[in-house]
């Protein structure tokens, strides 16, 4: 294994580790800190220039590393994460972001019920820079997916509880959504 391929497998293991700190946080406060998504973004400029100093080191050029796509990591043997380039994540960040953004405030304005918060929106931006826009999308999706088949399972019990006489069904007309994120991003990562 490469040097470069150690810094971003180290690189994506501290962002799995924000992305337990960020479901912790979000499930018990029903928000996303701003110190954790910045701190994803801020992680995605370090890595990006230590592989530029890595790819200096080589003989290539700062340039070289810094603004081509991630090395592949292959976590374990057989499984590759493929990350995106320089461009790609900025690209998958307008995207993801901007594009979340703008749903969100539409069906906020067409509904007038809450939709998704800043916090996730900040969130889908920050990982769009280490995933790029179409695993980004697969992101999103994914996290689309899973917490509606969560939110399915939870009015499923709720409903039966209620059938049988129990007061309170545990409903809330919220759910932290950065838990499925987390879990969208790994299914992105390994996409």
């Amino acid at each position: 294994m490469t040097y470069v391929s150690v810094v971003t497998l180290v690189a994506y293991g501290l962002v799995l580790v924000i992305l337990a700190a960020i479901t912790v946080v979000d499930v018990r406060q029903r928000r996303i800190p701003n110190v954790l998504s910045g701190g994803l973004a801020a992680l995605w400029v370090v890595w990006r220039v230590v592989l530029g100093f890595a790819g200096e080191h080589m003989g290539l050029g700062f340039g070289a590393e810094f603004i081509a796509p991630a090395p592949t990591v292959l976590v374990p043997p057989g499984l590759e994460i493929v990350g995106a380039s320089f461009a790609g994540g900025i690209i998958g960040a307008v995207i993801l972001g901007g594009g979340l953004l703008i749903l969100t405030a539409l069906y906020e304005a067409i509904t007038h019920k809450e939709s998704f918060g800043g916090g996730d929106i900040k969130l889908m931006a920050a990982l769009g820079l280490f995933l790029g826009a179409e695993r980004g999308l697969i992101c999103l999706l994914a996290a689309c997916a899973l917490s509606l088949i969560y939110a399915g399972v939870r009015h499923g019990v709720a409903s039966r509880s209620a059938r049988d006489g129990e007061v309170e069904s545990g409903l809330q007309a919220t759910m932290p959504f950065g838990p499925f994120i987390a879990l969208g991003t790994l299914v992105a990562f390994v996409s």
